[in-house]
């Protein structure tokens, strides 16, 4: 079987070329590159695509949408790192926008690597479970990710989220009107909980990203009002809300700025 293997870190392909001894392995480490490589290469039955990369702009979207327009035939598996929670978006649109057949974590072990690899390339279903709660989350009505992020006044609002930390100066930017923005936050802080508890398992900490949702730890943070507690009014409730579409908008920055992204969710929403 031939094997694309997708990531900046040439180690990574080393490793993979050790555990798939009697395969054939090539590499590529930027997604960028993929279309000169494809047009010289023979097919690939599949490709290990990494989500993120540190020397390009590319993502593992990009790749995925490379691969689905010049070789449709490659079986995709996206390979991640369980530390990053920033990846938690980048994975719910891998999903939701290109169905991978596998999702394998950089830790696993040999024999689940191969065991993956060969499953997939074989045209069988994935010995792994660890992308069900991904391909559950595509297949919501609406889609979790939908839930998070749903025109593009909403694309707006996040990424001054991301910048500023008062209600007035966020609104502002994203040339809201203030009470828009408490609706938005009260609807996201909802749609951030449902992303919690999609996520959440006993054995978390475990699995691909298994605390990606989860509230960031308590310490130095934004401003932007008191937290609720009892006897609160609206204000505080807002406050609340204001400060975790804050803290979750920092974790995924570079998710709501990236243009790849934009692309894809712009396609989506003129297709409803």
């Amino acid at each position: 079987m031939r094997i694309l293997v997708i990531d900046d870190y040439l180690n990574v392909e080393m490793a993979l070329r050790g555990i798939l001894d009697g395969h054939t392995v090539a590499g590529v480490r930027d997604p960028a590159a993929l279309p000169r490589m494809l047009a010289y290469e023979e097919p690939f039955e599949a490709a290990i695509v990494d989500l993120r990369y540190v020397q390009s702009a590319a993502t593992g979207l990009t790749a995925l949408a490379t691969l689905r327009r010049l070789s449709p035939g490659t079986k995709t598996i996206i390979s991640t790192t369980d530390e990053e929670d920033n990846r938690l978006l980048y994975l719910l649109a891998a999903f939701q926008f290109f169905e991978p057949k596998a999702l394998l974590a950089k830790r696993a072990d040999a024999f689940v690597t191969r065991a993956v690899v060969e499953a997939i390339g074989r045209g069988d279903p994935s010995p792994s479970p660890d992308a069900d709660p991904f391909r559950r989350a595509a297949a919501m009505r609406p889609p979790l990710l939908d839930q998070l992020l749903h025109n593009r006044t909403e694309l707006g609002i996040w990424q001054e989220l991301a910048r500023f930390d008062k209600r007035l100066q966020i609104a502002s930017a994203a040339h809201v009107h203030p009470r828009t923005l408490d609706v938005f936050t009260a609807a996201k802080g909802a749609a951030i909980e449902a992303v919690a508890a999609h996520f959440s398992r006993p054995d978390r900490g475990n699995g691909p990203l298994a605390g990606a949702a989860s509230e960031p730890a308590a310490g130095p943070g934004p401003t932007a009002g008191p937290t609720a507690g009892p006897g609160a009014g609206p204000g505080a409730a807002h406050g609340a809300n204001l400060i975790r579409v804050i803290h979750f908008a920092r974790t995924h920055e570079q998710f709501f700025a990236d243009q790849e992204v934009a692309g894809l969710l712009e396609a989506s929403w003129r297709s409803r």
